[in-house]
């Protein structure tokens, strides 16, 4: 195993274990599905360069004409498609299906070049750098490294200026993509142009590796890690609003008042209210007083401004 086998097949592991790790919130949540179609897409991609499936087996699956690369750039383009996508509409936007064209036209742009070329070769991983010299391979592999390209920079527009942590693994990574993309194209274009010296142009060529793979990594970590955190806040709000039931109840609070459902944002809401008017009226001791900062800490980032309850740097001062 060479070492780009070793980096697709690190690459397959993180993507099965995150593809298998979101099936469930992909059930119940339909907002997770384009991240898993990505993640799912992404482990098609990986399984076709040899690392997983013996590229002899899939020599003699897809008739030993080099098909295997140009399905691996398929499935690729459409994993890059929907970590574009589910990384724009993390934040609840919707995805406009006006631009769903553009994933088969860029398939079909690289696709009709591939077929052109005159003479492909049994399926191999150095299929690119065997006949870089050729015209149709330099169009088909550098059409297929600008969709990339292009992909990265409508991820990254559609991102900007949003803070949250994770976007920031998901920006490292779509960088990393979209500069390895840069290099093999320039890679290419120095092999049919047949540069020299010749091993400096590889040197060229293999510095795709590592920024391309590494990046897919960090972005598919990046958007996981969206589901994670909202699983935790989610766990910790549940936590609260038990906190938030029992400090208000011992305050006089008839708990059959309090809707039952304790995954409801809206409901610690109220509760943290309740707590803050009777701050208003009544000093809190010091454990009300470490709930109710809790808590309003965590709705400040669950719920929008100015919506949330806010507490001061002075727990004894509580503002609505």
């Amino acid at each position: 195993m060479n070492w780009v086998q070793l980096f697709s097949l690190l690459a397959f592991v993180v993507l099965v274990i995150i593809t298998v790790v979101r099936m469930p919130s992909v059930i119940r949540q339909p907002s997770s599905r384009l991240a898993w179609l990505a993640t799912l897409s992404g482990c098609a991609a990986f399984a076709m360069t040899g690392a997983v499936i013996p590229l002899s087996v899939l020599d003699a699956w897809l008739g030993g004409t080099n098909l295997g690369n140009l399905f691996q750039n398929v499935f690729a383009t459409t994993a890059f498609w929907f970590l574009m996508q589910a990384a724009r509409t993390v934040d609840g936007s919707r995805v406009n299906p006006r631009s769903w064209w553009v994933l088969p036209a860029m398939v079909v742009a690289f696709s009709i070049p591939f077929l052109m070329i005159p003479s492909r070769g049994p399926t191999s991983n150095d299929f690119i750098k065997q006949y870089a010299d050729e015209v149709t391979l330099w169009v088909y592999a550098s059409v297929y490294m600008g969709c990339v390209v292009f992909i990265m920079w409508r991820l990254l527009a559609g991102i900007r200026g949003r803070t949250p942590r994770p976007y920031v693994l998901i920006r490292v990574g779509a960088w990393a993509i979209g500069a390895a993309s840069v290099l093999e194209i320039a890679y290419l274009t120095l092999r049919v142009l047949d540069v020299q010296p010749r091993a400096a142009v590889e040197l060229i060529g293999h510095a795709f590796v590592l920024p391309f793979y590494g990046g897919v990594i960090l972005a598919a970590i990046g958007l996981a890690a969206f589901a994670f955190v909202r699983r935790t806040r989610w766990s910790v709000l549940v936590a609260l609003r038990v906190l938030l039931l029992r400090a208000n109840t011992e305050r006089g609070l008839d708990p059959r008042t309090v809707h039952e459902d304790g995954a409801d944002a809206y409901d610690t809401y109220r509760l943290a209210v309740r707590l803050t008017d009777i701050a208003n009226s009544e000093e809190l001791n010091w454990r009300e007083r470490w709930i109710l900062r809790a808590a309003t800490r965590m709705l400040d980032r669950q719920m929008s401004a100015p919506t949330v309850v806010r507490m001061s740097g002075r727990p004894e001062v509580v503002r609505t």
